[in-house]
Formats: C-alpha cells, structure tokens, sequence
C-alpha cells in the first residue's frame, strides 16, 4: 500500500506542467491571431451554470513499477474545486485531469498566449500557453490544443516544475437534461513520463491537500520510466445540488 500512495499523488501534480513550444513569427499578410482571452472565455462560457456533478468513472492504469487493477467509482465535484470520490478498491484519479474542473483554464485565472496553429491528429487547432497565476500552484504552464466545432480542448501537455511529464488527450459526448446540454468528456488518455534513475522528485511535493482518493493509502516513494492511464466516464448528472457534508471530510479543497 504504500507504493499507491505516492503514485496517485504522482499523477496529480503530472497532469499540471508542460513544455511550451516556442511562438511562431506570423508572415506578412496572415490570419490575425486569435484573442487568447476571449477564445477561453468562450469555451469556460457553456459551464458558467454549471455547479456540480457525478459521474461514473472506469479506469485503467499501467504505470511502472507499481500495478494498479482496473476500477469504477463515482466522482462528486462542486465548484469550485471541490471532489469526492467513492469506490470500493483503489482509485488513484489524476485531478487535474481525470476531475473535470470547467473553470481550471477561465483566463482570469491564468496568463494565455498564443503559440500557433497546428494540424492535430487531422484538425485544425490552435495551441496555447497557459500560466496559472495563483503563486501556490504546483503548475509551471500547459499547452493547451483548441479546436473543432463548437471550440473545445482536444489535448494538454503538462510539465511539473519537479520534472515529470504528461500528455492528455480528451474526447467528448453531448450530456442532454432537460433543456441544457452541456459538452463533457467522455474519454480520457493520459501518458505519463517520470525521471529516471532516481527517486521521484514530484512524490514529495503532494500534500494531503491534493490526495484525490477517499480512504487511506500507503506511500510512493519512487517511481521512474512512462505510463498510462485511460479513464472513461459515463451516467453523468449535473446540477443535482449536491450537500456541501459530502465533501468535507475529503482533504482536497
């Protein structure tokens, strides 16, 4: 048990850091670039009223040096960072990206620039450099890939100040009720790239504050190599008012 600890904090602090690419110089005569501010304002916009949801989540994980058997548990999240998590075995959930934060990329909270257009995977999409500005953020920046119709984040690179690497690539399904739909994530893979040769330097650097999993765990102290982790989410129920009690036993806020 105490390898899993780590590892799930391990993957926390992954999916918050990545390497930005260098702007590109716009030739005379281009396309304007767009707006950074004002294409994430626009895609933070549809969740505005959005206030809390569950979600069924199943997941499988394949990381080094540990093993972690497939699992299902039901996500609770709150605004504004709020989460719980119940499940009746293990359940590592990177939370910053296997939690679905509709507000974690709102441009009053972070410095956004432009970088360039890329082709991704067949789409066009235009690529961001995102800053958190809040000073105790474990996070250096993301790369963040926008594209499709309506606009959306099709992928997310990360790089924590410690070393460890991850990339998130997200698909999406309608969630329709009543009247409101909203555009959520359906599946989710991330790959995980840890230092080698050497103690994990991002184990330490999780506290309680950022453990995702609700029930004790054991720690990790050291994990190196690449590895990944699908997570497929399912049944979501949106705006259902859910008790602030259900949350405050869960040291994540």
């Amino acid at each position: 048990m105490k390898s899993l600890a780590i590892f799930s904090k391990i993957i926390l602090v992954i999916l918050l850091f990545p390497p930005a690419a260098a702007p590109a110089q716009e030739a005379p005569g281009a396309t304007a670039r767009p707006d950074p501010r004002q294409v994430f304002a626009e895609l933070v916009k549809p969740y505005r009223n959005l206030n809390d949801y569950t979600v069924k989540i199943h997941a499988k994980v394949n990381l080094p040096t540990i093993r972690v058997p497939d699992f299902t548990a039901t996500l609770y999240f709150k605004k504004p960072d709020r989460f719980h998590i119940e499940t009746k075995s293990f359940a590592p959930i990177p939370r910053n990206s296997g939690v679905f934060n509709p507000s974690q990329f709102d441009p009053e909270k972070n410095r956004i620039t432009y970088q360039r257009t890329e082709n991704l995977g067949g789409t066009r999409a235009d690529l961001y450099r995102v800053e958190p500005l809040d000073a105790k953020t474990q996070v250096r920046y993301y790369n963040v890939w926008v594209g499709g119709v309506p606009g959306r984040i099709l992928q997310v690179e990360n790089l924590s100040f410690r070393g460890t690497k991850g990339l998130v690539k997200l698909s999406y399904g309608t969630v329709a009720q009543g009247a409101e739909k909203w555009l959520l994530p359906e599946n989710v893979h991330i790959h995980l790239t840890f230092p080698e040769g050497a103690p994990n330097p991002d184990a330490s650097s999780f506290t309680t504050k950022d453990n995702p999993v609700s029930g004790g765990m054991g720690r990790l102290d050291e994990i190196s190599g690449e590895g990944d982790i699908h997570i497929a989410y399912s049944d979501w129920l949106v705006n259902a008012g859910l008790d602030d009690r259900l949350f405050k036993n869960d040291r994540n806020h």
